[in-house]
């Protein structure tokens, strides 16, 4: 799902993001992923982990987002 859907379904002012993990990838580090795990403000449970892709095209900088 799309950066703005993920945030839709989860806002930031109701749920905290907390990055768990960080991984690079390729040559010049065009692919970042990072895992979080998605807290409830109110409870305080961890109601989702979740996988954010962040990927870069070098030959045309277009930049993907992508939330699993």
């Amino acid at each position: 799902m799309t950066e703005e859907q993920f945030e839709d379904n989860y806002p930031k002012d109701k749920y905290e993001y907390i990055r768990t993990n960080r991984r690079v990838r390729g040559h010049m580090g065009q692919t970042e992923i990072d895992s979080y795990d998605i807290i409830e403000r109110a409870t305080g449970q961890v109601v989702l982990q979740a996988t954010r892709t962040e990927h870069t095209n070098i030959r045309g900088l277009d930049t993907t987002v992508n939330w699993e």
